[in-house]
């Protein structure tokens, strides 16, 4: 997920009400769709295919919280729930979700993190929290979706990089950046967890130098690996299934947004890029940890998880090595200082547009240039949050709030995404920023992990960049479906994909 705050068109379709949430009994449907254990996705060129070689287009969504949703309610989860977005999310469409295969623990309880972790503290896990994991691939499996696995994060929510780090440094504090505190005020009410704000002062800086030294720290990088070996390893308790055999995972990826060091200087024109810098240890630990899971793993694919603002040479240099197998990019307009979700005017909104124009076209180039493809793996928009008064006590990122900006944007780049699919560029797919289908700020209830479990992670305020399950936003991810698998058949002569699952 992207850092906290610095501060197609086509005619919108309302689908009935009663299409919004699909019937349970679907298992006819979802056995016509599954994954097979070898059905593998591989890398064609600048295409994804699967297994008898149909083309395979990522309509994506990112579901992060995942493995925590689907364990044991003794664990916090919520597996009713959990059932219930899989299939909402099915009935749109979407083959794919991002999800973690890693969070990490520490002896004291810390703030801004996903609870109870998988890996408690270096190669002790979770076992429940794990049975979660296996759970969401088998259900996913039976659903036609397949998975990003994501093995690190460069960000708070998790424990990350930072975390590795203070474990190799006998647990030493770790001092957090500025990140969401459900418990602050204000509050607002008995019986519901309250709104809380941003506590944490520390610098974003400082925070990437310290989990960056995993690049270079021997030590953390060997409990790295264990932890990587021991995902790669795991036997699905469900379905039988290893992990690496298993194609369900499409993609094991790196981490969530690793950073290079932190620049003396910005470029371009939004001041985003990064100078070039060889010297930079993130390069050849991508070129280290892709090779290490490759040859564990070869008939699975890995992607990096890097963002791309950081500009050209950077994006390049990161997914050059041979065990990469297609890059990604992430936009945040808003966190990136482009966009102002108070701001209702249009010129606003341009602005975002503008900014994403100029983003998928020259990373599409850049694709080109490496000849290899490229995910839309995050990007997200908050709701029109003008509407909502905070002098009144009203919550800013209450979901009472209309999406018209969002829905415009989101027509936008997803129309971007497909149009350079069609014509024969590097894109090969999105995936918004994030799926939290029935959960609302409103109702919110902490569990006793001090979970709410939003689309938003813990260090985030809830309901930021959620996509709702009555959210326009899913449509458009729909249409998005309908219109590659027209193109498809048109490319196939009449048939969609042969008929072979997707």
């Amino acid at each position: 997920m992207k850092l906290a705050p610095t501060s197609f068109v086509l005619l919108a379709v309302s689908l009935p009400a009663a299409l919004a949430t699909p019937a349970l009994d679907s298992r006819s449907r979802h056995k016509a769709n599954a994954v097979r254990a070898n059905d593998f996705i591989r890398v064609d060129g600048m295409r994804l295919k699967d297994s008898h070689g149909e083309p395979h287009y990522l309509t994506g969504m990112n579901y992060w919280a995942c493995m925590n949703l689907a364990a044991d309610d003794s664990l916090g989860g919520e597996h009713a729930r959990f059932i219930k977005e899989l299939d909402q999310m099915a009935a749109k469409g979407i083959n794919h979700l991002r999800i973690m295969a890693s969070s990490e623990g520490n002896p004291e309880p810390q703030p801004f993190r996903m609870s109870p972790a998988l890996q408690k503290a270096p190669m002790q896990y979770e076992e429940g929290i794990f049975v979660g994991l296996d759970r969401c691939l088998a259900e996913m499996a039976k659903r036609g979706m397949r998975a990003t696995m994501t093995l690190n994060d460069q960000w708070q929510w998790s424990g990350g990089f930072a975390q590795y780090m203070s474990w190799v440094n006998n647990n030493e504090p770790i001092s957090y950046p500025p990140s969401w505190n459900l418990t602050a005020p204000p509050q607002r009410g008995e019986g519901k967890t309250g709104w809380g704000n941003y506590t944490t002062t520390g610098s974003f800086s400082d925070y990437v130098t310290y989990g960056n030294q995993i690049y270079t720290n021997q030590k953390a990088e060997q409990i790295y690996k264990k932890h990587i070996e021991t995902v790669l390893n795991r036997r699905n308790t469900v379905n039988g299934r290893l992990y690496k055999d298993d194609a369900t995972i499409m993609t094991w990826q790196l981490a969530n947004e690793p950073q290079p060091a932190n620049p003396s200087s910005y470029l371009g024109p939004y001041s985003l890029e990064y100078p070039p810098n060889e010297q930079d240890p993130l390069i050849p630990w991508v070129d280290r940890i892709s090779k290490f899971i490759k040859k564990r793993a070869p008939r699975q694919l890995i992607s990096v998880g890097f963002e791309g603002k950081q500009g050209e040479w950077f994006w390049k240099k990161v997914h050059e090595p041979e065990a990469v197998d297609y890059g990604t990019t992430h936009a945040w307009v808003q966190n990136w200082g482009i966009y102002n979700m108070t701001d209702a005017s249009q010129q606003n909104l341009d602005k975002a547009k503008s900014f994403v124009d100029e983003f998928i076209a020259n990373s599409s180039r850049w694709a080109a240039d490496i000849k290899k493809p490229v995910l839309l793996e995050e990007f997200g928009m908050a709701r029109d949050n003008w509407q909502n008064d905070e002098s009144k006590g009203e919550y800013l990122y209450a979901s009472k709030a209309t999406t018209t900006h969002k829905d415009d944007y989101f027509e936008h780049l997803i129309g971007l995404v497909v149009a350079d699919y069609e014509r024969g560029g590097a894109y090969i797919g999105s995936a918004p920023w994030a799926y939290g289908g029935i959960y609302r700020p409103e109702t919110q209830v902490a569990n006793e992990f001090g979970m709410v479990l939003a689309g938003d992670p813990p260090h985030e305020s809830p309901g930021w960049y959620d996509l709702y399950d009555t959210d326009e936003a899913m449509n458009i991810v729909e249409r998005q479906k309908r219109r590659v698998d027209k193109f498809h058949q048109k490319q196939c002569g009449g048939k969609q994909g042969g008929g072979k699952p997707q």
